[in-house]
């Protein structure tokens, strides 16, 4: 059984669109190139999967509890997205070999955003984060 991946409901409805007008992939839109922060992790692409939905719960968020909201759901789409790249494999095969080297790099990301995403979550669309304690987003796992 996969692990399923988690966005926002709102994401899931406009998904090809969100990517198109909302998401820039990893990294920041000071890297534009991919080159700082690129869109793999060991060859394994999680752009779409994992970066698209973070920056879109970025973009909508509205609270500081849905900064940390957003930058938990990233780290676990990533490690869903690497262990479920190595189910139903070999244990030797290249997907299953790397799940603890995408794994620690995937957790660097993490530790990226949570450390050095507070002013990409504030200043996106020069909105005014709440101090409210709430979580804004109702999400589903797809």
């Amino acid at each position: 059984m996969k692990l399923p991946l988690y966005a926002p409901k709102e994401w899931w409805e406009n998904r090809e669109k969100a990517i198109k007008e909302d998401c820039n992939g990893c990294g920041s839109e000071l890297d534009l190139s991919g080159k700082l922060v690129p869109n793999t992790i060991y060859g394994l692409d999680i752009s779409k999967e994992c970066c698209c939905p973070h920056d879109w719960m970025y973009k909508y968020g509205k609270t500081w509890l849905d900064k940390i909201f957003a930058d938990v759901m990233f780290l676990y789409n990533m490690t869903a997205v690497i262990l479920n790249a190595a189910l139903d494999k070999s244990w030797y095969s290249k997907d299953s070999l790397l799940v603890v080297p995408r794994l620690l790099r995937g957790t660097k990301y993490f530790v990226a955003v949570v450390k050095a995403g507070d002013n990409s979550f504030a200043d996106n669309g020069n909105k005014i984060v709440s101090d409210e304690k709430y979580i804004s987003f109702k999400g589903e796992f797809r």
